[in-house]
């Protein structure tokens, strides 16, 4: 293997003292999304391992964010012996940091060789189709944060080699054969499924009506205040990305209450509404693993 970074070798360490293989996958859990490992998310066929909290490891943040643990969960396919990292919160931007701090949390596994990333997110849903508790399989992105882990000298491993051309193309961002796998999966867990455009915003105040009604004159179906700058990073390094995600609300002024009024967004009730769909969606994207081929 290749000069690693101190936070992948950390990770390599620790996954070593489980006598766990190099993973193959890498799931990151994302608001609602904390208890779903513990309470029927794991499919049978799947075992803990192991965990390691982000403080422990070298150059990564704790995360702040509400609903967010922040650790990695090491999971093992126990027929097959594949295995898995299930990252339990994530880092943002509106926590103060910049986005190659916040992709770290991805790039360091990246470093170990996993090739397949499944990133979810709770987001506001804007296709009057959506009803909480939804899923929408994301076939493309805005990132509107006006910032990008790209940006600066071209990202490098530590050896000094570039992960990934100066200029990245972006046209085919999400795969699309596992995207389809993916899609199948979540139906057979009883889920409501869409696809549709996820946009990327800075946060972390939630969005106004106005600029709802803007993003869905652009295209826009759904929207967060993460992944976008996960995405790039990890296409921009060769790895295979599927995203997802969870329609925990109605974006701002779509949802009406008793008085005819727009109801206003508070972040644990969203949490809180994550709960059933969040293990169902875990289960699917496990089952999914299960199905791909090995590399």
């Amino acid at each position: 293997m290749s000069k690693l970074s101190p936070g992948a070798t950390f990770l390599s360490q620790k996954l070593k003292s489980t006598t766990q293989a190099i993973p193959a996958f890498h799931v990151v859990l994302g608001s609602g999304f904390k208890d779903s490992i513990v309470d029927g998310g794991l499919p049978d066929s799947f075992r803990v391992c192991g965990e390691l909290d982000f403080k422990e490891v070298p150059g990564l943040h704790s995360s702040t964010a509400p609903g967010h643990t922040g650790k990695y969960v090491f999971v093992e396919h126990q027929k097959s012996g594949r295995a898995g990292i299930l990252q339990v919160g994530r880092l943002h931007g509106y926590e103060g940091l910049d986005p190659r701090e916040v992709v770290q949390t991805v790039m360091i596994s990246r470093e170990l060789g996993v090739k397949d990333y499944f990133l979810t997110n709770a987001a506001g849903g804007m296709d009057p189709a959506h009803r909480v508790g939804d899923v929408m399989v994301i076939a493309d992105q805005i990132n509107l944060t006006g910032r990008n882990p790209l940006y600066g000298p071209n990202p490098s491993k530590p050896d000094g080699t570039e992960w990934g051309p100066r200029f990245q193309d972006l046209t085919l961002l999400f795969d699309a054969r596992i995207r389809e796998s993916l899609r199948g999966m979540l139906e057979g867990q009883a889920l409501r499924v869409h696809e549709g455009v996820y946009m990327g915003v800075q946060g972390p105040a939630f969005e106004t009506p106005a600029e709802i009604r803007f993003f869905q004159r652009v295209g826009c179906h759904a929207v967060g205040m993460s992944t976008v700058w996960e995405t790039v990073a990890l296409k921009h390094s060769g790895a295979r990305v599927c995203g997802i995600s969870l329609i925990s609300n109605l974006a701002a002024g779509m949802a009406l209450g008793a008085d005819g009024k727009p109801e206003e967004l508070d972040h644990f009730a969203i949490l809180d509404a994550c709960k059933a769909s969040s293990r169902a969606i875990l289960r699917a994207i496990l089952l999914t693993v299960e199905s791909l081929p090995a590399h």
